[in-house]
C-alpha cells in the first residue's frame, strides 16, 4: 500500500472516531464531472469489530463505507449500513441537535460557503438536502449535498456530489427576462405531445412546453438535455441508410465496462486532470455515421432508413451515437437506439436498443387526434408559465439564465389543464 493512501486511511479512522472497526478493504474509482473534469477517490469499506460479511456477500449492519478524494483529501461520503454507527466522533453526534451545527458541519466537510455556494432545498427531522447556488440562485448542472440521521441523531449518511461554482467562474450580472421578452419564445416552444395514463392503459394528446433556459439577454435558447448531459454534437437529420449488399467486415460486439473501477496507480499518478469535452470534426461525423450504419446493417438489416443520429454523447472513454426514428412520432417515451464507440477510433463497440421495453405499453389504447389548435393551447398555457433565475454553466463559466417551465399540459381533444405532477 502506498504510504499516501496509509495516511489518508489513518486520517479517516482519526476522524470519525472509529476505533470499533477494521478497515476490511479498499479501492479506487475515477468520478467524471462535466464541469471540473476528471478526479479519482479512496473508497474504504470499515467493518464493525468482530463482524464478517453476510451470507450473500453484503456489507454487514453498522460499516461505515467512505469515499476521499485524492486531490483535495476531503470526505466526499459517508454511509452507516442499516442506519448503524458505532462511530464516536463527536461531531457526528450532536450535529443533528439544530440545522445552524448542521450548515457549519457541512460547510467544514466542503469548504463551501452556505448561501453563497450552496442553499437548503428540503429538510424534515431526519434529513437535510442543498444543492449548489451562485448567492441562492441554482446552478445547472447542480450538485447535491445530503446529510441522514438515524433515531438516536447519529449522522448515517453524508454525501456530496457534483459542481458548485467558485467565484471567479461566475459571469455577474444583474437579471434581466421579463415576461414580455420570454412569452413568446417559450409559447413557439409549445409542441403536440402524447403521454401515457397508466391507470387507464391509453395515451392522450397534449400540448406543453418542454423546461429550458434562456439567456439573460432573450438572444438564445439552451435545452436541458445541452446542459445536463455530455452532448458534443446535434441533430443529423438524414436518415441512415445502406446498400444490400454485405459490409466488408463483421464488427465483433464487445462487453462495455462501465465501472469507475480503477488501480492504486492508476489513481495516484493521474492525482487530478482536466478532461475537456471533445470536439467533432465534420470528418468525424461522417464516420461516425458510416460506422453506425455498418452496425445496424450487421444486427438490424430490416431497419433500412429507419434511423436518424440526433445526439452524441460522451462518457468515460466511449462515444454513444443517439439514434432516434426517422418516422415523426410524438410519444415522449419512444424507440431509441445506443451505439457504444470507442472515442478515439471511433469503431462500433456495442448497442443497446429499448424497443423491448417498450412492450409494456403495447396494449395502451392510441391517443385521440387532436381537436384545438396550437395557438389555442399556447395562450391557455401562458398564464401557467415559471420564469426563474438559474446560472448555467457553458463553456468554462456560469451564465446568468433563466429557467424556463410550465408545470401544466393542455389536453388537446378538451382543451382541459392537465398538472404534470398528476
Amino acid at each position: 500500500m502506498h504510504k499516501r493512501v496509509q495516511k489518508l486511511i489513518d486520517v479517516t479512522a482519526d476522524e470519525l472516531g472509529l476505533d470499533k472497526y477494521y478497515l476490511k478493504r479498499h479501492s479506487f474509482v475515477k468520478e467524471e464531472n462535466p464541469n471540473e473534469g476528471v478526479s479519482y477517490e479512496l473508497t474504504m469499506e470499515w467493518f464493525p469489530n468482530e463482524a464478517a460479511e453476510t451470507e450473500e456477500g453484503l456489507n454487514p449492519p453498522g460499516t461505515a463505507v467512505v469515499d476521499v478524494d485524492l486531490h483535495s483529501e476531503r470526505i466526499k461520503k459517508i454511509i452507516f449500513v442499516n442506519d448503524i454507527s458505532y462511530a464516536h466522533a463527536e461531531a457526528l453526534t450532536v450535529i443533528h441537535q439544530t440545522s445552524e451545527q448542521i450548515i457549519e458541519w457541512v460547510e467544514e466537510m466542503t469548504g463551501l460557503e452556505y448561501g453563497r455556494q450552496f442553499q437548503l432545498v428540503e429538510e424534515s427531522k431526519n434529513e437535510m438536502h442543498f444543492r449548489s447556488a451562485v448567492d441562492n440562485i441554482p446552478v445547472y448542472p447542480g450538485g447535491n449535498i445530503d446529510i441522514t440521521f438515524n433515531e438516536q441523531g447519529q449522522l448515517t449518511l453524508f454525501s456530496i456530489h457534483g459542481s458548485f461554482p467558485t467565484e471567479d467562474q461566475v459571469q455577474w450580472e444583474p437579471f434581466a427576462l421579463t415576461s414580455e421578452i420570454v412569452e413568446p419564445i417559450a409559447l413557439d416552444h409549445c409542441k403536440l405531445m402524447e403521454i401515457p395514463v397508466e391507470n387507464e392503459q391509453k395515451w392522450i394528446s397534449v400540448y406543453g412546453t418542454s423546461m429550458f433556459f434562456l439567456t439573460n439577454n432573450g438572444g438564445k435558447t439552451i435545452s436541458y438535455d445541452q446542459v445536463e448531459k455530455s452532448i458534443i454534437y446535434c441533430n443529423s437529420v438524414e436518415p441512415i441508410t445502406w446498400s444490400h449488399t454485405s459490409s466488408a467486415s463483421t464488427i465483433s460486439l464487445e462487453k462495455i465496462d462501465l465501472s469507475p473501477e480503477i488501480s492504486e496507480s492508476e489513481a495516484l499518478s493521474n492525482n487530478k486532470e482536466i478532461d475537456r469535452k471533445r470536439s467533432i470534426s465534420k470528418d468525424e461525423q461522417t464516420r461516425i455515421i458510416t460506422e453506425v450504419s455498418r452496425l445496424l446493417q450487421q444486427e438490424l438489416p430490416d431497419d433500412n432508413g429507419q434511423w436518424k443520429l440526433t445526439t452524441i454523447q460522451q462518457e468515460h472513454n466511449y462515444l454513444f451515437a443517439i439514434l432516434h426514428p426517422v418516422k415523426k412520432d410524438f410519444r415522449i417515451i419512444g424507440p431509441k437506439i445506443k451505439v457504444i464507440m470507442d472515442s478515439k477510433t471511433l469503431k462500433p463497440l456495442n448497442y443497446m436498443d429499448n424497443r423491448q421495453l417498450l412492450d409494456v405499453f403495447r396494449d395502451f389504447k392510441e391517443a385521440e387526434m387532436p381537436v384545438i389548435s396550437k395557438g389555442e393551447a399556447s395562450e391557455k398555457l401562458r398564464s401557467y408559465l415559471e420564469i426563474s433565475p438559474v446560472y448555467v454553466y457553458q463553456k468554462g463559466r456560469y451564465m446568468l439564465c433563466g429557467k424556463i417551465e410550465c408545470s401544466y399540459v393542455v389536453d388537446a381533444v378538451t382543451g382541459e389543464m392537465i398538472s404534470l405532477d398528476e
